[in-house]
């Protein structure tokens, strides 16, 4: 039975969504031909692709000692393939020194990225249509492919990145990615927008809000944010959770997220 986070001040709200982001990214890590690893005290993922958000550690709570060991074991990985990856350090990651040792190591910082969450109850339940605009929930191999490269595209992600992340999309049967939701936004029948939630950890999490350049500001982002979480909350869930980009953060604002903390971002290349 899911024990449901309900307290936006809640100590446990940030743990929450680090362990909602984390099953988000270690199901591509189970993809076919990648690797992954989940513990309490560390959960790493790499895909190949050519693109630092699909590989790298969203979870760190390491002893000292236990820091080098990864860079090394996910390093191999990112040598292997000319990858590069990204380390999520946030407010809970141990040791407390750990983005120090990473720069240590040769990992550059890149910036950071806020963690945020809203009261599902705030939401509006009937949010404002958009003519020729319609949300479809992704079934099948093949629409797994087309949200992987709207996605990709909607993120401006290189070509490379683009046709590897469809490519490896399509082949995903783990069971913890089938637990997920995937959606594709359609504009006049034409793919434009996609969107994720995982409901993991007592939380609704979003992910993977993107919308294709020649689609942007009509509102889209905002109806590919709302219409899942609206579904998680018709489901007895009671917070969302996301991490923002510096371009979607007023959006979520003004739709009611607040930040609850903030990652700093580590780039570990070959």
């Amino acid at each position: 039975m899911t024990t449901f986070v309900d307290d936006l001040s809640s100590s446990a709200l940030f743990a929450a969504q680090e362990a909602n982001m984390a099953a988000f990214w270690l199901a591509y890590g189970r993809a076919p031909g990648c690797s992954a690893s989940s513990d309490p005290d560390v959960a790493w993922f790499h895909t190949g692709i050519p693109y630092p958000l699909f590989n790298g550690v969203a979870h760190a709570m390491l002893s000292p000692e236990a820091v080098q060991p990864v860079i090394d074991i996910l390093g191999g990985h990112i040598r292997k393939d000319g990858t590069s990856g990204l380390w999520w350090v946030g407010p809970q990651s141990k040791p407390e020194d750990l983005g120090a040792m990473l720069e240590e190591a040769g990992l550059q910082p890149i910036g950071e990225t806020p963690a945020m969450a809203a009261d599902l109850a705030s939401l509006d339940s009937e949010p404002s249509s958009i003519a020729g605009f319609s949300i479809e929930t992704v079934r099948g191999a093949e629409m797994q492919g087309l949200w992987a490269r709207t996605a990709a595209i909607g993120t401006e992600a290189p070509p490379e990145a683009v046709d590897a992340l469809e490519r490896l999309e399509a082949t995903i049967t783990d069971a913890g990615y089938r637990a997920q939701r995937r959606y594709v936004g359609f504009l006049d029948g034409a793919p434009v927008a996609s969107s994720a939630l995982v409901l993991e950890a007592g939380v609704a999490g979003i992910y993977a809000v993107a919308t294709v350049p020649a689609a942007r500001k009509r509102g889209i982002g905002r109806l590919m944010t709302v219409a899942p979480l609206i579904e998680a909350r018709d489901m007895g869930y009671r917070v969302g959770v996301l991490q923002a980009s510096s371009m979607g953060r007023p959006i979520y604002e003004r739709m009611g997220f607040s930040e609850i903390g903030a990652y700093r971002l580590y780039l570990q290349s070959a």
